[in-house]
């Protein structure tokens, strides 16, 4: 048995679905877009917070000392989105992803992936025009300083757009990598069924191994690539999430219906984000068991040495996204994090309103 030539994986299927045409997603127009988006409103939401916010801080209470440090989370976090655009986001890694995913050498389902990736970005362009329209209302109707209100409308919609460039271009790369994964795990399933007599030879074994390997190697330019940008969404999440909710348990707060759509559509980025990490981290693995009931199968040192490596390989290899090239993105790490959330969540109310 051996099995038929695929055609490369297509490079304009790979750039196809961002939000810039795909002949200029490779050059500099990406990064100027960022850079005016996602780096220079968020220098400009500094300045306006290093203005209006912080001179203003008062240390007298814990409940004024905790909005202080609200204001401070929200000025190092635009500073890290400052310092990721200038320093932490190279696309020679994505070029660097498409060279090796090409070299798989498969045929993905074109239909599948055009379908994820348009219902991707359907549910972010939901989530950035309301919220959008809600940073308009919000700021119009909480600062009576016109001036200041519209730095900051500003501010909420280009850093909004620039995440919605950013998480639609990740979410576009994750579709690719399952759909490698997925071809590597149909093509190891079909030869788990293969009958017995056929396996006098282990160059099938051999290719998969190749493929396999080149995937792995996709995902780490990819994983190289986001890495950071992946560190401030899940930092950021959490942080405002965790403040927000605390400040919800004082005494005289009103929970305004717009506060809970802002955390609706922060939550719905950070399931679509999560899904698509997790999902990469799970295929990369899903081939194990048809691997080891294909051992049954085998009638050769080669063939049985061939196969162990394949097993041992994605077995002790920990493939997807990282946190800070610190923690593999997995439902273990999801599950961590809100589960640190809950205790942070429950010691700062106990401190701050006891």
């Amino acid at each position: 048995m051996s099995f038929p030539t695929s055609p490369n994986f297509p490079k304009q299927m790979i750039l196809d679905g961002f939000i810039l045409p795909s002949k200029y997603i490779l050059g500099s127009v990406t990064k100027i877009f960022l850079l005016f988006t996602f780096a220079c409103f968020s220098a400009l939401k500094i300045v306006v917070y290093s203005i209006y916010a912080l001179p203003f801080c008062n240390y007298t209470t814990r409940v004024s000392i905790f909005e202080c440090v609200h204001v401070s989370i929200a000025v190092i976090i635009s500073s890290l989105k400052v310092l990721l655009i200038l320093f932490g986001f190279d696309l020679n890694y994505f070029k660097k992803f498409i060279a090796t995913i090409e070299s798989l050498s498969i045929s993905p389902d074109h239909r599948t992936i055009k379908r994820n990736r348009r219902l991707s970005l359907i549910i972010l362009v939901i989530t950035f025009t309301g919220y959008s329209t809600l940073c308009i209302i919000y700021r119009l109707s909480s600062i009576q300083n016109l001036f200041e209100a519209t730095l900051l409308i500003l501010c909420d919609i280009f850093i909004e757009f620039g995440l919605l460039f950013l998480l639609n271009m990740i979410c576009n790369i994750c579709i690719c990598l399952k759909a490698a994964f997925n071809e590597i795990n149909s093509q190891i399933a079909d030869l788990n069924e293969t009958p017995k007599q056929v396996f006098n030879s282990f160059h099938e074994i051999r290719n998969l191994r190749k493929r396999y390997s080149y995937a792995v190697r996709a995902t780490k330019h990819a994983d190289k690539l986001y890495r950071y940008f992946i560190t401030i969404f899940f930092v950021e999440y959490f942080s405002y999430n965790i403040m927000n909710i605390v400040r919800s348990f004082g005494p005289k707060t009103h929970i305004d219906p717009f506060w809970l759509f802002v955390m609706l559509c922060q939550t719905i980025h950070l399931l679509i984000l999560t899904y698509n990490l997790v999902s990469v981290n799970n295929l990369s693995r899903q081939g194990l068991e048809d691997l080891y009931e294909l051992s049954f199968k085998l009638n050769s040192i080669h063939l049985y040495h061939e196969n162990d490596i394949f097993i041992a390989r994605m077995a002790l290899s920990d493939v997807g996204f990282t946190f800070a090239n610190l923690f593999t993105i997995n439902n273990s790490f999801i599950t961590s994090m809100f589960t640190l959330s809950l205790t942070i969540i429950i010691a700062l109310t106990s401190l701050i309103y006891q």
